[in-house]
């Protein structure tokens, strides 16, 4: 696929976002709550999808756009009213619009099903417009044509605005046919004159379509200021012969300076569209640079020229703006993506014949694309488990001393450097009982098997489990969970259930924010070198010999007042203890644990690129990568939700110290 068609699809995907989005929005709430900008938001969409496929000559999605369109001009402009079955009706225009792009940038043709649909969609948008049933042959018939004359002159300056004429004309031949075309060249001066930055050329030719005369002008409206535009409309008769009794006359005069226009009120900002796989290299490049730059800093520090070591600081300072700078390139809003949840909610919804209120809290909050393209199917999973055995009927909800609606949140935000996403519902809970009993059932756990909740909570994601007493089209099947939970881990990441019987379950997701490059704190402990992710890190203290006395007889220092258990790194990884006049205590904080983590030396701050140690350490789960060190050794990047969980396993750790 070449650049220009992905940049159409990207542009197109955007706007049927939008789109989807905003119909969303309003199936949430009454038809008495939809104001115009939302009917607009949606007309807005499906005109600009029309006017960039008219730019690619796709006539089949041009006119199917059309017919949205124009049931869409009815409703902004009051001439019908807004219905629930308009807007399920859009929604399933959103799907099959994804479906003709699809077919069309691929050169293929609508299959048997897709064009069943295609037609039906067009009966249905016809007999809302009232119009007879829309015949589906090459191209689609909206009506009467009516023939036009266009005459366009290039202003001199023309060619400075970025646009070019084959561009329009693209798409008026998608909207219509062009006849006639005629290139008049009067104005162009004598060779020795000739200034190519200028232009000098008119354009005349008739136009016959089925679109307003406002379509028309539509296509010149980002060249409006560089041109002199007129278009008329002419009667052709049996002959074809033009009647010029009847002449209609549009005139589009270049503004002036200080006229109010769309582009003088276009702000500096723009949005750059990239190649993905150019952002992923730059990150690969940027990671090589952080090694690099850690070498560098490594002889700075060694050589002893202070001027050489302040030239690699201000090198290193400026390398962490640019590596922050280009690590948030793929920084997007979770709102975009979680889309399609909504959707998901609303289908099901209708399948189940549920009442369900669904809510996403934190939209703005940033994470890594890569990580939540990888995240989205675990959610798709997550969330129609809570539409189908999470929350009940109305029947039962009112029974129970509940609103007859249920209610499913997504929530995300940030915490100690990393991404929580919750889904939480109000739903009927998880039976602890039936659980323990199917994973007993199932010869997952031994009968005398003392568990305590979240383990009981985290056989669900056993591989094969499930408690579903019937198979439905939305969960149920016995797979999944084993799934999400390993597709979470994959991604660095954790999932945790938490649920009480009646009221509700709560499915907590915790992610790293960023798969390649993080801030990093160098230790050391026993001659070995640890990365601590910077995030994590509450504070460092130094190890007394008062505290070394306390540890050893209750397990924990007191920490201005507070308990604060301690894990010893050397002792963890069973490496020997080194005789140190001086230790240190790195407190680290996870959701809402903290641990003292016992390390011989600190060195600091580290920029630390993030590599896979591969198949030979993936069962050592306390470590989750590994670095390089300016002087050529490797770092071991410390996994601090499982360390802290190895405290949780041992009973160390009461939940708030």
């Amino acid at each position: 696929m070449n650049e220009e068609l992905e940049l159409f699809l990207e542009d197109m995907n955007d706007q049927l976002s939008i789109m989807e989005n905003t119909l969303l929005d309003i199936s949430d709430i009454s038809l008495e709550e939809v104001n115009k900008d939302m009917i607009d938001n949606v007309f807005r969409a499906m005109h600009t999808m029309k006017g960039n496929a008219g730019i690619f000559g796709y006539k089949t999605i041009v006119d199917f756009a059309h017919q949205a369109e124009s049931l869409l001009d009815e409703l902004r402009n009051n001439r019908i009213s807004l219905t629930h079955e308009m807007i399920d009706l859009f929604l399933l225009i959103n799907d099959h619009s994804k479906q003709l792009i699809e077919v069309t940038i691929k050169d293929e043709q609508l299959n048997d099903e897709q064009l069943i649909e295609h037609k039906n969609l067009l009966k249905s948008l016809s007999s809302l417009l009232n119009e007879e049933d829309v015949e589906v042959i090459d191209n689609i018939s909206l009506g009467n044509s009516v023939r036009y004359r266009i005459n366009v002159e290039l202003l001199e300056d023309f060619f400075k605005s970025g646009m070019d004429l084959l561009t329009i004309m693209k798409y008026l031949d998608a909207l219509g046919t062009v006849i006639d075309l005629k290139l008049i060249t009067d104005d162009i001066p004598p060779f020795n004159e000739l200034n190519p930055t200028l232009a000098y050329v008119k354009l005349s030719f008739e136009y016959e379509t089925c679109e307003a005369k406002s379509e028309i002008i539509d296509a010149f409206e980002f060249v409006v200021e560089d041109i002199e535009l007129n278009i008329e409309k002419i009667e052709v008769k049996k002959e074809l012969d033009v009647d010029i009794d009847n002449i209609e006359i549009v005139n589009i005069k270049t503004p002036k300076k200080d006229d109010f226009s769309p582009k003088n009120i276009l702000s500096n900002n723009f949005n750059l569209k990239v190649d993905s796989l150019k952002i992923d290299k730059l990150i690969n490049q940027m990671s090589e640079l952080v090694i690099a730059n850690a070498k560098i800093t490594e002889h700075a520090v060694n050589s002893g020229n202070t001027d050489f070591q302040e030239a690699v600081d201000d090198m290193s300072d400026i390398l962490e703006d640019v590596r922050n700078g280009v690590m948030n390139i793929r920084m997007v809003q979770v709102s975009d993506s979680f889309t399609k949840l909504r959707r998901i909610v609303s289908e099901a919804t209708k399948n189940t014949n549920k009442e369900i209120n669904f809510e996403i809290l934190g939209g703005e909050t940033e994470l890594d694309k890569t990580v939540i393209e990888k995240i989205l199917d675990p959610l798709v999973h997550i969330i129609r488990n809570s539409v189908d055995h999470g929350i009940e009927t109305s029947d039962k909800r009112i029974k129970n001393g509940k609103t007859a609606k249920g209610s499913i949140v997504l929530k995300a935000y940030h915490d100690s450097g990393t991404i929580v996403i919750q889904i939480i519902d109000d739903g009927y809970g998880i039976n602890k009982e039936i659980v323990l009993n199917k994973a007993i059932e199932k010869n997952l756990i031994s009968k005398d098997a003392n568990l305590s909740d979240k383990e009981i909570y985290d056989l669900i994601f056993m591989p094969g489990f499930s408690t579903a007493e019937k198979i439905s089209d939305i969960s149920g099947r016995g797979v999944g969970m084993d799934v999400v939970k390993r597709n979470i881990e994959e991604l660095r990441g954790e999932v945790h259930i938490d649920s009480k019987l009646g009221f509700g379950t709560t499915i907590k997701i915790r992610l790293p924010l960023t798969l390649a490059i993080i801030d990093g704190f160098l230790v050391e402990s026993s001659k070995l070198k640890f990365i601590i992710p910077l995030d994590s890190i509450q504070e460092c203290i130094e190890f007394t010999s008062s505290d070394k006395e306390e540890i050893e007889q209750k397990g924990y220092m007191t920490l201005r007042s507070n308990i604060l258990p301690i894990l010893d790194i050397s002792k963890h990884f069973s490496e020997p203890e080194t005789e140190q006049k001086r230790k240190n205590i790195v407190v680290v904080k996870y959701d809402d644990y903290k641990v003292g983590l016992k390390v011989d030396e600190l060195y600091g701050e580290f920029q630390t690129v993030i590599k896979p140690l591969g198949t030979l350490f993936k069962n050592v789960t306390d470590i989750s990568g590994g670095t390089l060190l300016g002087n050529g050794d490797i770092a071991l990047i410390l996994d601090i939700q499982k360390l802290i969980e190895h405290k949780i396993t041992h009973k160390e750790i009461e939940n708030g110290n």
